[in-house]
């Protein structure tokens, strides 16, 4: 909870919420790109085999880890949002 600031002080609710969310922001950031990193990684994987062996069966494995569920969906229901 953040107090009640007079106005004679020119304090700017805004601003204070921002300053007091900023560090929980840039760790959901974080969050989400660690759970993005590896959803796509095991994908990225499979495509460079592929390239290199000729073989698409790893191509189509890595793209099955696609289908599966989204990580990213869960680091968001954590977070309704902030602004």
């Amino acid at each position: 909870t953040i107090p009640p600031s007079p106005p004679r002080h020119s304090l700017d609710r805004a601003s204070e919420i921002r300053q007091f969310l900023s560090p929980v922001e840039k760790q959901c950031h974080l969050k989400n790109e660690k759970a993005a990193l590896q959803q796509l990684l095991p994908a990225y994987l499979g495509y460079t085999i592929s390239l290199v062996t000729g073989n698409p069966l790893p191509l189509l494995v890595g793209a099955a880890s696609l289908m599966g569920k989204d990580p990213m969906q869960e680091e968001n229901a954590n977070v309704h949002g902030f602004r």
